[in-house]
C-alpha cells in the first residue's frame, strides 16, 4: 500500500463516525449482511435508530431466546441488561432475509465513543447473532 492510500484509509477510519460490524467474526448462526446507526453522525438528545440486516439460514425456527445488551462509554463498561428475545423482535424468527429496525433517544451530554453489543440467543443458548454498534461523538 502506498503512503497516500494509507493516509486515505487512516483518514477515512478517523472520520467515521457510526459503524455496525459482526462481532461473532461469522460464528453466529444469523449472518449480518449490514447494519447502520442513523442520523450519522447521532445527534444527542434526538432520536436514533439501529438497523439490523440479517439472512436467517435455512431449517432455522427461533420462537424463545434471550437478548443481551452490553454498553461502554470511552471504553468503560456497564452491566449488561438481559431481555426476552421475543419482548424485543417480532418471533418467530423463520428462515430468509430478516430486517429489525429499533429506535431511541441518543443520551444528551454524552461525547466520546460509546459502543453497544447486541447479542441473541436461542433456549439452547446457541448465539444467533452478535453485533458492535458504535457511534463516535
Amino acid at each position: 500500500m502506498t503512503l497516500s492510500k494509507a493516509l486515505i484509509a487512516t483518514v477515512a477510519i478517523l472520520n467515521a463516525t457510526n459503524s455496525v460490524t459482526d462481532c461473532s467474526k461469522g460464528t453466529s448462526v444469523f449472518k449480518l449482511t449490514s447494519g447502520s446507526l442513523l442520523p450519522d453522525p447521532v445527534i444527542p438528545g434526538k432520536d436514533s435508530s439501529i438497523t439490523l440486516n440479517l439472512e436467517i439460514p435455512p431449517g432455522t425456527n427461533v420462537n424463545a431466546g434471550t437478548a443481551k445488551y452490553s454498553f461502554s462509554f470511552n471504553g468503560i463498561p456497564f452491566a449488561p441488561t438481559t431481555e426476552d428475545l421475543c419482548s424485543d423482535v417480532a418471533c418467530p424468527l423463520l428462515p430468509g432475509p430478516y430486517t429489525n429496525t429499533t429506535t431511541s433517544v441518543f443520551p444528551s451530554g454524552v461525547s466520546g465513543k460509546v459502543t453497544t453489543k447486541i447479542e441473541w440467543f436461542d433456549t439452547a443458548n446457541n448465539r444467533l447473532l452478535c453485533a458492535d454498534v458504535t457511534a463516535r461523538l
